[in-house]
């Protein structure tokens, strides 16, 4: 009897690991997009904006993250690091738009200013990962997205 309940018990443990591999492999990483850069205030030590991203879910099933974190380097200096901890829902196949609460110090973002005085523009990248709530447990995914700041709004 011992031996059949510990048979059962290894078979449960090998299926659950087998179906948490197939979950991850079935998983496409979403498609993550900087949308928008909004300053929110500027105080004597630096400054807090909202990141706006847009992100794809190019899976045919919802994604439920429960922990988002993120790293927004612009040009080549890290100005930003942090992670969401609330329930984001990622729609199947659609778009969903993400606002990213970002503090910022002044010596972050002072190499990066003087560029965007010199140039014009500034190359960003903001990369993260999300912590997505599965049948089978939470799956970890890195994401990241670049693009070029033209303008200050």
């Amino acid at each position: 009897m011992r031996r059949w309940m510990l048979g059962i018990a290894m078979a449960a443990v090998a299926t659950t690991a087998g179906c948490k591999t197939l979950a991850r492999q079935a998983f496409a990483n979403p498609v993550v997009e900087v949308k928008d850069v909004r300053v929110k205030g500027v105080g004597t030590q630096g400054g807090s904006l909202d990141l706006v991203l847009d992100v794809y879910n190019p899976n045919e099933y919802r994604i439920d993250a429960r922990r988002i974190s993120y790293s927004v380097v612009v040009d080549s200096s890290e100005i930003a690091t942090g992670e969401i901890e609330r329930l984001v829902t990622l729609t199947d196949k659609g778009h969903s738009e993400i606002v990213v609460p970002v503090n910022f110090t002044y010596a972050a973002v002072q190499k990066a200013v003087m560029k965007f005085a010199l140039r014009g523009s500034l190359d960003y990248r903001v990369a993260g990962q999300f912590t997505m709530v599965t049948p089978v447990g939470s799956i970890t995914r890195p994401y990241s997205g670049a693009g070029r700041l033209d303008s200050f709004r």
